[in-house]
C-alpha cells in the first residue's frame, strides 16, 4: 500500500517538475517586438518609436545629435519598422 502511494507521489512530483521547467523556459525567453529580439539596437529603435508615440518615420532621427542616444543605422531600422507594420 505504501509503495503504491510513493509511486503516485513520485509521479505527481515528476509532472510538477516538468511543468515548472517549461513554465520557466516560457517566461525567460527574450521578448520580440517588431520581429526584433530584446536587447538589440533594432528592438530599441522600435521601442523608441512606440514609447514616444512618434507620428511619422521622419521623427525617428530627430534626436540623432543627442550624445546620450546611441543612434546608429540599426536603431533607425528598428524605428522605421514600427511604421511599416
Amino acid at each position: 500500500m505504501i509503495a503504491k502511494q510513493l509511486r503516485i507521489l513520485s509521479s505527481v512530483l515528476a509532472i510538477l517538475g516538468i511543468s515548472a521547467f517549461f513554465a520557466f523556459q516560457y517566461f525567460l525567453q527574450a521578448e520580440e517586438l517588431g520581429g526584433f529580439k530584446e536587447g538589440t539596437e533594432q528592438y530599441n529603435g522600435y521601442r523608441y518609436a512606440q514609447d514616444n508615440q512618434l507620428k511619422s518615420v521622419d521623427q525617428c532621427d530627430d534626436e540623432k545629435d543627442d550624445p546620450a542616444m546611441n543612434f546608429n543605422p540599426d536603431f533607425l531600422q528598428g524605428c522605421k519598422q514600427f511604421f511599416n507594420q
